[in-house]
């Protein structure tokens, strides 16, 4: 991968190093010890924005491993999928988009507030994303793929739920959105399938991708 204007390719060692040296909290620190190791991934593609980032449109993972050291403002869709169908994507920082698009196996971890304007598509087998700080979205998409929150979650639509970092019970400490499945399908613009929206997350991607709106 070539350097971008704003990202800088690396070494899996670089990557590591900067990571290690990053000003991210404790909170941080112990959701990347609870995971598998990523050495093999950032050995084979890792980029670096050190520092804030805001970017005019959308952004996509330049990389298969992506640090942003810094909050990150998109302006329309922070796109995490980068052909591989796996990654590691982190912001220390805050994040504020109108449209997240996660990926299948790969983990997100932002070390800091999610707000996701319009919607947080994150129904991806093998995925995981990590929130330090609080989540805020109009619509979730996330049926059984769940987002670990530090402090709290806000969805006023959607499938699925967020979990506070470290639950013990999931089942009770599950936080769901302000409005069900039934209520969610009035207002957005997929119809859907005869078991209801579940996992079937492309629908909404590939209306997010092609620009046109997702609520009726």
């Amino acid at each position: 991968m070539a350097d971008s204007p704003v990202f800088r390719s690396v070494s899996g060692d670089e990557f590591r190093r900067a990571l290690a040296d990053c000003s991210a909290s404790p909170a941080f620190r112990e959701v990347m010890s609870r995971l598998v190791s990523f050495d093999d991934w950032m050995n084979t593609q890792a980029a670096i924005h050190e520092g804030s980032l805001k970017v005019v449109g959308s952004l996509a993972a330049p990389a298969l491993c992506t640090l942003i050291t810094g909050d990150l403002d998109v302006e329309d869709v922070l796109d995490i999928q980068n052909g591989a169908e796996q990654g590691l994507f982190i912001v220390v920082g805050n994040v504020r988009c109108r449209h997240f698009i996660s990926a299948y196996d790969c983990c997100s971890i932002i070390d800091g507030d999610l707000e996701a304007g319009q919607s947080l598509i994150n129904g991806f087998p093998d995925s995981g994303l990590w929130v330090t700080g609080g989540l805020r979205t109009r619509l979730f998409i996330g049926f059984d793929i769940w987002a670990e929150v530090g402090a709290g979650a806000v969805m006023d639509y959607g499938i699925g739920y967020c979990l506070p970092l470290g639950y013990t019970d999931a089942v009770a400490e599950a936080i769901a959105p302000l409005h069900d499945e039934e209520e969610t399908a009035q207002i957005v613009v997929p119809e859907p399938a005869e078991d209801g929206y579940g996992l079937n997350v492309k629908q909404f991607v590939d209306l997010i991708r092609a620009g046109r709106p997702i609520f009726r």
